[in-house]
């Protein structure tokens, strides 16, 4: 009984990444309010990200923080490849997305391959660190992009 117990509470409290791909819509929005209505740095947290139509669940989404990686994989004309941490809020709806894709609220181009997970907005808050750079990923970031996808 308190192995099922036990079981039950960590299958609830398990994290769950998605995996999909990052593309930009500018750098903070162009200081435009999205679909969430949320006034700039809602939450504590200045990075922003439009969820895609399907996990945005009728702004269910709306005012949740995520934590982006990036495999440095993908394609752009600007050479800035998402490898992460991005940690950011999600306060807009990107319609044309896939399921397990976000668009960042950052300058930047292409559509890179990403995994993201739900955080606490405290965790975010803490960590504004933007994963952006012309450089492949270093072996650490390539060990946490992995540890997040083993998560699924």
């Amino acid at each position: 009984m308190k192995f099922l117990l036990f079981w039950i509470v960590s299958a609830a409290v398990a994290v769950r990444a998605f995996e999909g791909d990052g593309t930009f819509y500018g750098a903070g929005g162009n200081g435009a309010q999205g679909a969430c209505m949320l006034q700039p740095g809602f939450n504590g947290v200045a990075t922003t990200v439009a969820m895609n139509h399907e996990q945005f669940e009728g702004g269910a989404a709306c005012g949740r923080c995520v934590r982006v990686l990036g495999s440095g994989s993908g394609a752009g004309s600007g050479m800035t490849p998402i490898v992460g941490p991005i940690y950011a809020v999600v306060d807009n709806e990107c319609p044309e997305c896939r399921h397990g894709d976000v668009d960042m609220g950052l300058g930047g181009d292409g559509r890179w391959r990403i995994a993201w997970e739900y955080v606490s907005c405290d965790e975010a808050r803490g960590n504004g660190r933007r994963g952006l750079r012309g450089s492949p990923p270093s072996i650490e970031e390539q060990q946490a992009w992995l540890a997040m996808l083993q998560k699924k």
